[in-house]
């Protein structure tokens, strides 16, 4: 906290050098004796621990109420059990290890130290603590949604509790297999295991399975709608929960309980519940069920008093930004956008749906994150063995109190140095990470794109096939009628399939980073091609199609590309005209090297301010006049690739009379046909 502080202090006093420099000593120096003081006195808690037991004995208690205590003790636990060449005791810290991890939603890390465990359990051959961690791999896999391999390691658990008689050991495999199927809303199976959980519960003493199984129970009838149980048997579970040990559980039975009573209607109850175990929690710093009663609360304001529930989100939000959440940023962005929306505030509310997207693809990259981040725990390591090394030399000198000051000043100086280091490293790995933000914002604008275009391309050929669909299904038509129907459908299935092969050659072009395939080629072909894609919809609107094009222009460019475009000026071009209006395409070249395509029409036309935003992105779309849906990115994509193939988009437009669009593309003509 107090190096946070003096991080702090010397951003903002950039205009005042002098104190400053003061400020950040001082901060440092009070760092220092508070690292002295930690350290002394871990040491002296350490020197009184004599085994494994005793170590695990010590986590247990600090687990929840201070878990960076808990990580410490178990550290130097592990160390102790290796030196005595115990491998039961090692593999039981690997357990509290894991569980450590596990709270603080560092899954892999989590998962690492149970397999480890579970190793030595296997080589030990102590089938008590291999049926505990193959419990502790199964909720590791539950909480990452792989219900299978959870419900697997769950059953090899029970067969060697059942075949060992371990009645605690086949308690809580019951109570696992509750959550599980309480998970897969399989609840009638989840209370016939919580019912044997409860029989064998009768005859051990009070464990935290036990109070594992009353938060199982109140799940369930909550799921069942039946609150008043659920309240029953999470009352029960609150009283027996009074010890250290139960801290963590103990804010798990005070969020359920405010959730029945929130279920049940009666809010000042679920509210009083809440914030109990809100104070809980950050009693116990347990970041993680912090923030999800920081969720429930905010759920009980949402719809009377939306600006309570933004603050409870916010502060959840911090929480979990903390602690790379990344699951849970994803949910309390998109609860936040929800209550935005619900205020008419849809900017913010566009904004944070937004980032929730895009944290949703972050997650993706997280390897590359944790690969920066293994950087910075190498250097915390380097940092805490030179502070090690200082301490000792000062314990070693305590009763001289010139060295002790000596001592200290050489710890300051040295730890001066390692802070300037920290700092060059971190501005090189923060360019790192702009790096790696830029390529993935590159790779997903391009997914993003592709997407894009399928959804626009494919539309008009399927709305045509749909329609013949429908004309073929209709008993009246006769048998040669219906034949022609079936031909026009074959060709227009074929069509989409070329379409959709075409574009997703082109995405992999892009995915690969290659831009443009530039060809010369008769557009004659590929106008036909694409116009008999779209007769259907311009017949349906008795839309005339007026072609004038030269057979002997040639063009220079992305054959997709050209496609994409004529494709879509046409649809729109047919989209925006009235019944029995006209659609009017030609070409002509205007130079020695460019050729001109203009796309005329006599439709409704487009307003002066809109002709200002139909090439941007931030552009709405509008229906068609027979109430034809678009996606308004169409012009955008169509813009990019004119200008991708060295060509210009124009539009011409007035409303009520028509529009214009114009692209140029390099070409010429051909002096023979």
């Amino acid at each position: 906290m107090i190096f946070s502080l003096s991080k702090t202090l010397y951003r903002k006093s950039n205009s005042y050098s002098f104190l400053r420099k003061i400020y950040f000593l001082l901060a440092l120096i009070i760092f220092y004796f508070n690292l002295i003081g930690t350290f002394v006195y871990g040491q002296k808690n350490t020197r009184e621990l004599k085994n494994s037991k005793d170590y695990i004995g010590i986590v247990k208690h600090y687990r929840y109420l201070d878990p960076d205590s808990a990580l410490f003790f178990v550290k130097e636990g592990l160390k102790k059990a290796q030196q005595d060449k115990d491998k039961l005791g090692e593999a039981a810290l690997l357990n509290q290890y894991g569980m450590i991890e596990d709270n603080a939603t560092r899954y892999k890390e989590s998962r690492e130290k149970y397999l480890q465990a579970e190793a030595i359990y296997r080589k030990e051959k102590n089938e008590a603590g291999l049926a505990s961690t193959l419990v502790r791999l199964g909720v590791v896999e539950k909480r990452k949604g792989n219900y299978d391999k959870s419900l697997s390691y769950f059953i090899d658990a029970l067969k060697i509790s059942e075949k060992n008689k371990d009645k605690l050991g086949m308690l809580e495999g019951r109570v696992v297999f509750s959550e599980t199927y309480y998970s897969l809303g399989e609840y009638e199976n989840a209370l016939k295991n919580l019912d044997m959980a409860r029989a064998i519960d009768k005859e051990i003493p009070l464990s935290s399975f036990s109070l594992n199984m009353y938060i199982s129970y109140g799940y369930v009838y909550i799921k069942m709608k039946e609150y008043d149980k659920a309240i029953y048997y999470t009352k029960i579970g609150l009283g027996k929960s009074n010890k250290v040990e139960y801290n963590g559980l103990r804010v798990s039975l005070l969020k359920l309980l405010g959730m029945a009573y929130g279920k049940q209607g009666d809010k000042d109850k679920a509210i009083t519940a809440f914030k109990q175990a809100l104070q809980f929690s950050r009693k116990i710093k347990n970041a993680l069920r912090e923030q999800e009663i920081l969720i429930e609360l905010s759920n009980i304001y949402v719809n009377d008093a939306p600006n309570t529930a933004l603050k409870y989100l916010k502060q959840a939000l911090e929480i979990v930004d903390k602690h790379k959440m990344s699951r849970q940023q994803i949910t309390i962005l998109n609860a936040m956008s929800e209550l935005y929306k619900k205020k008419g505030n849809l900017a913010e509310a566009l904004a944070l749906r937004e980032q929730s997207y895009e944290l949703a693809d972050q997650v993706y990259y997280k390897d590359m994150m944790k690969q920066i981040s293994s950087l910075e725990a190498d250097y915390d390591l380097e940092k805490s063995n030179a502070q090690l090394r200082e301490l000792t030399l000062k314990n070693s000198r305590e009763k001289m109190a010139k060295n002790v000051i000596l001592s200290i000043a050489i710890g300051t100086f040295l730890l001066l140095l390692i802070i300037l280091t920290y700092y060059f490293r971190s501005k090189y790995l923060n360019k790192l990470l702009k790096k790696a933000n830029y390529q993935l914002e590159e790779s997903n604008n391009v997914k993003d794109k592709f997407f894009s275009i399928i959804a626009h391309d494919i539309r008009s050929p399927l709305v045509s096939t749909i329609g013949i669909l429908q004309l073929i299904n209709d008993d009246e038509i006769d048998n040669a009628t219906r034949r022609e129907m079936v031909g026009k459908l074959t060709l227009h299935c074929r069509s989409s399939l070329e379409i959709l092969d075409k574009l997703l050659k082109w995405g992999q072009m892009q995915i690969k980073g290659v831009r443009l395939n530039i060809t010369e080629f008769n557009p004659k072909r590929n106008i036909n091609r694409n116009i008999a894609l779209l007769r259907q919809a311009a017949e349906k609107k008795h839309i005339a199609l007026k072609v004038e094009v030269p057979d002997n222009i040639l063009v220079k460019a992305d054959g997709d590309h050209f496609d994409f475009v004529i494709r879509n000026l046409l649809a729109n071009a047919i989209k925006f005209t009235e019944i029995n209006g006209l659609v009017h395409l030609n070409v002509e070249p205007i130079d020695r090297n460019m050729v001109r395509f203009s796309v005329i029409d006599n439709g409704v036309g487009i307003s002066t301010n809109r002709i200002r935003q139909i090439f941007e992105l931030s552009g709405t779309s509008t229906n068609g006049t027979s109430q034809e849906q678009g996606t308004s990115l169409g012009l955008v994509i169509c813009k990019e690739f004119i200008q991708a193939n060295h060509g210009e988009l124009k539009v011409e437009s007035e409303v009520g009379v028509g529009t214009k669009f114009m692209f140029t593309l390099k070409g010429f003509q051909s002096l023979s046909n």
